[in-house]
């Protein structure tokens, strides 16, 4: 097993939640500079851990590896934590509530009725993210990626819901829940 620090597993797990991203793309969701981030993919990539492809980078599967053990190992305590789990069984009925209006949002041609309810759950969301800051006190990049989407929705940007290119509120929701999924070491249900 491949033993990393906890920049080195924000930088690969950052490459591991965005599937294939540039450095700035792997900066930008976790709130570290580029020059680390770049060196760190670097030796990454010497140690086959990823693999650069047209400027953008994927964990290969001994990477995957390695970011699982990191979270197996750095969120056993959490693993075990009533309180994270209660919080977390709380989110599944905010994640379908949000799954529902992101879906109800398509198919209504981004109506803003429709819209206004999604940005509701979110702003739920994020209030009851700030619960857990404590015992994850990285989930704040989410914070801030988030409020960044959320502006960007607010001033009239609407790719900024769900395009799958892009930062989106869909997207950083997708990542996040993958992301809890792992600390508590839980399987993807869908």
């Amino acid at each position: 097993m491949t033993t990393i620090s906890e920049v080195e597993f924000c930088v690969l797990n950052g490459a591991h939640l965005k599937k294939m991203a540039t450095v700035e793309e792997i900066a930008s969701a976790v709130g570290i500079d580029p020059a680390t981030i770049a060196a760190v993919l670097e030796a990454a990539a010497t140690s086959g851990l990823v693999m650069e492809m047209e400027g953008k980078h994927l964990l290969l599967p001994e990477g995957t590896g390695v970011v699982q053990d990191y979270y197996r190992t750095a969120y056993q305590a959490i693993r075990n934590n009533a309180s994270v789990v209660a919080w977390y069984d709380r989110f599944e009925v905010l994640n379908e509530q949000f799954i529902k209006q992101v879906s109800d949002w398509q198919s209504t041609d981004s109506d803003e009725r429709v819209q206004g309810r999604l940005m509701k759950t979110v702003e739920r969301f994020l209030k009851k993210l700030e619960e857990i800051l404590q015992d994850i006190p990285r989930y704040r990049n989410y914070l801030r990626r988030f409020a960044d989407s959320i502006a960007l929705v607010d001033g009239g940007k609407r790719d900024y819901v769900c395009k799958p290119t892009i930062d989106s509120i869909h997207n950083i929701w997708f990542e996040f829940h993958e992301d809890i999924l792992s600390v508590l070491g839980r399987p993807r249900d869908t």
